[in-house]
């Protein structure tokens, strides 16, 4: 770990002292809104222009070390006092930081690993599901082996059920493959499910009927008891227009004015909310107290609403979307969470409809080859009314940065009235103030999509 870096200023120090954990865009959007009320501590694996300037201007100190790392997490925690610790990215809860947090007497608020089991286990997840929502649970087989892979997909093969081959492990959104995008025939099934027992000897491998529909997220705000949902969104997985290519981390988000998309209906939204709070329900009952961020993956099928996968965190780019439209404090939301106090009325969100798109390395979701220079005319982007929240990249001058080897360099971020409005501001802004080696998709929120989006609705 490098030597910290103190960015303290006097108006500052009454302050309650908020600790973020991660380097991502996700991460940028927490210390946004953090840095507004309180002073605030991260530990980051590079130099995040935005977690920066947000330590800076709260008066807090940031370490370059290892966010995943419990020992460090607790130890930069321990130095500084920290009042309060938000967690929520994937690897350090399932490496288990709350835990060690919580071990050591601090208001850590984050699914301890136990908790988030939902997300870093996808086998766990699913049989919880068809215990406690069976009606909402695909189809699905669990393969331990070889043997029990050819059985599965012959069984697929002989019932004309599309397959979908998911590891059991957490991939950061790239490991799960789709039949026939990602798998053109049975025989690829077959393959990519065995290369998976290879590659995790430790692992079985879940095989799960694809879903015709359209797939949308939604997260429940949770103090282990109560729960609040956030705006439902949806994402844009796949890495090129027209959703192909490979999977990846996600490429952009929008969510609508309302708290359902617009190809829902308030019973699609229900349904939601109580398959939610019946996990919630249900991990608490097991003695574990989840506090932080139930992240449902869902279809709205022809069948009605179906389950596709829990993370036990905010996601990324969907947390970018939906702290976009909180209307108020973060901060007193994570106190209200370690409280075990939430109630509706804590959290309020605008009127508005919220579009993010990510800007990449071109082989993304491989890693780049080289580090890549770009520019980016911040004055111009803040006049148009562009959040801009960096991920993997530094910068190395006025208006200049680098990427990182790896993942989504940064991301815009656009409020409107309607879902168009908000992209076509954002499909603006880059043409006029990025330049550079990085793309993006137009099409995610465009008036194009969002009529193939209502056509696919209406024929499920």
């Amino acid at each position: 770990m490098t030597a910290d870096t103190s960015l303290e200023n006097a108006n500052t120090m009454t302050k309650k002292k908020f600790l973020i954990v991660g380097s991502g865009g996700r991460e940028g959007a927490f210390a946004t809104n953090l840095a507004k009320d309180t002073k605030l501590y991260a530990i980051i694996g590079h130099e995040n222009p935005t977690i920066l300037k947000s330590v800076k201007d709260s008066g807090g100190i940031y370490t370059i070390g290892n966010p995943n790392d419990p020992k460090s997490v607790l130890d930069f925690a321990t130095r500084y006092g920290i009042d309060y610790a938000f967690v929520s990215a994937d690897d350090p809860l399932a490496n288990g930081v709350v835990d060690t947090l919580l071990k050591e007497g601090f208001k850590a608020v984050g699914g301890t690993r136990e908790a988030t089991k939902i997300e870093w286990d996808k086998i766990h997840a699913i049989n919880m599901m068809k215990n406690e929502c069976p009606e909402f649970t695909p189809f699905y087989k669990i393969a331990s082996s070889t043997q029990d892979v050819q059985n599965i997909i012959n069984e697929f093969e002989s019932k004309n059920i599309q397959a979908v081959i998911k590891p059991q492990g957490l991939t950061g959104g790239k490991g799960v493959k789709v039949m026939p995008e990602h798998l053109h025939t049975y025989n690829d099934c077959t393959e990519y499910a065995t290369s998976l027992l290879t590659d995790r000897p430790d692992e079985k491998v879940l095989i799960v009927e694809r879903l015709e529909g359209i797939e949308f997220t939604i997260m429940g705000i949770t103090d282990g008891k109560n729960m609040v949902l956030s705006p439902a969104s949806y994402d844009y997985p796949f890495r090129y227009e027209n959703d192909t290519g490979p999977g990846t981390g996600g490429m952009g988000c929008f969510t609508s004015r309302e708290k359902k998309l617009p190809f829902m209906t308030d019973a699609d939204l229900n349904h939601c909310k109580d398959i939610m709070q019946k996990i919630i329900n249900k991990i608490n009952s097991n003695g574990v107290i989840f506090k932080g961020v139930l992240n449902g993956g869902f279809f709205k099928t022809n069948d009605g609403i179906k389950f596709m996968e829990f993370n036990g965190r905010f996601g990324d780019p969907e947390s970018l979307n939906i702290l976009s439209v909180l209307d108020g404090s973060l901060a007193e939301i994570i106190i209200k969470l370690w409280e075990g106090k939430l109630t509706e009325d804590d959290i309020i969100f605008a009127k508005k409809s919220s579009v993010v798109k990510y800007l990449v390395a071109k082989e993304y979701p491989n890693p780049s080859k080289e580090e890549l220079e770009f520019t980016l005319d911040e004055d111009e982007v803040d006049k148009l009314g562009i959040k801009v929240l960096f991920a993997t990249c530094v910068k190395t001058g006025k208006h200049q940065y680098k990427t990182l080897k790896k993942s989504r360099v940064l991301a815009f971020v656009a409020t409107a009235d309607d879902i168009p409005t908000a992209s076509s501001v954002i499909n603006n802004a880059i043409k006029r103030c990025i330049t550079g080696p990085l793309e993006y998709r137009q099409d995610i929120g465009s008036a194009e999509n969002l009529e193939k989006l209502q056509t696919i609705s209406q024929n499920s």
